[in-house]
């Protein structure tokens, strides 16, 4: 469903294959420690017998994630733009789901097929970076809240990464490198706003956007866990992490595609096309030894990822 507030490119990512998937399976298993999500439940005020809205639900990853604390006699609802995503989740539901009800529906976020003041937790994740109109999506997802009910948006900050030093066993570029590349990535964002493929770095704005949007009792926290991989990778977390790696990032055709992307944002956000050349040869030298340090059990990283946690009340 796509009203004329909806850019065709919202949805022009198809998280239903290839790389998207897997983005959308191994890095969400292990994205919260147990603790974490006890205190998150508490924080949210979750209370059995809940309805949660998934907006932008993919497999349903936020109702399985927090299920135990608010499923048992409560509802989740999933709802997506991708068809198969929600066949495959609605499949899937029954493993995790009990004593509660799930249903899954192909809709958009501007427009969702359901009354005003249905639900009593609306939630989304990482979808406000894909949107073009976040600020309408917020509006629409305040619609369908009920009066008392809570927003809950948990979206990365994929700008900052470039701005903090991660300490790892790969070559480090000098500091007019690090420079350039911060440079481009922020050149790349605007291009990726322009071509309506969302704002990477929305994170941060969002409590304000939830304000304008009428939402109130905003607040915040931001994930807890770290990229963290030393060799010989004792636990199964790091050595499931170290074959997702091999698998999905580093490799030469999810390199490519990659590559591609966001050659096409920088161009669009006015980039240089000689610097970008100039960076990709650093970038390619470095996703090399990467790769072979990941052959070889030698590759290690300490770095954090912020993930940010907003909640808000109607």
């Amino acid at each position: 469903m796509e009203n004329e507030n909806m850019c065709p490119k919202d949805s022009s990512v198809d998280f239903s294959k290839g790389r998207y998937r897997a983005m959308l399976t191994w890095q969400r298993k292990r994205m919260w420690n147990e603790k974490t999500l006890e205190h998150l439940a508490e924080w949210m005020e979750l209370r059995h017998g809940m309805s949660l809205l998934d907006v932008g639900c993919g497999l349903g990853y936020l109702g399985y994630t927090f299920w135990n604390y608010f499923g048992k006699g409560g509802s989740y609802t999933g709802v997506d733009i991708r068809e198969q995503l929600i066949s495959d989740a609605a499949k899937t539901a029954p493993e995790w789901t009990s004593d509660g009800d799930a249903s899954f529906m192909v809709g958009s976020v501007y427009e969702l097929p359901f009354d005003d003041n249905s639900f009593d937790w609306v939630a989304c994740q990482t979808l406000m970076i894909h949107l073009v109109n976040p600020g309408d999506a917020l509006v629409e997802m305040l619609r369908v809240l009920k009066p008392g009910g809570m927003i809950t948006c948990i979206e990365p900050d994929n700008l900052r990464p470039t701005l903090s030093r991660a300490a790892s066993s790969l070559p480090e570029m000098d500091l007019e490198q690090q420079l350039i590349s911060h440079k481009m990535n922020v050149i790349a964002n605007r291009g990726r706003i322009k071509l309506g493929r969302g704002d990477s770095g929305i994170a941060p704005t969002l409590p304000h956007l939830m304000a304008q949007a009428g939402f109130h009792k905003i607040d915040i926290r931001v994930r807890d866990t770290v990229s963290f991989l030393e060799p010989p990778y004792e636990t199964e977390q790091q050595r499931e992490a170290v074959e997702n790696m091999k698998k999905h990032w580093v490799d030469d055709e999810s390199y490519a595609k990659r590559i591609d992307e966001y050659h096409e944002e920088y161009i669009a956000g006015g980039g240089d096309p000689e610097e970008f050349e100039s960076i990709l040869g650093i970038s390619d030298k470095i996703r090399r030894t990467q790769l072979q340090q990941l052959k070889d059990g030698t590759f290690f990283i300490c770095s954090a990822y912020p993930i940010y946690i907003i909640k808000g009340m109607k």
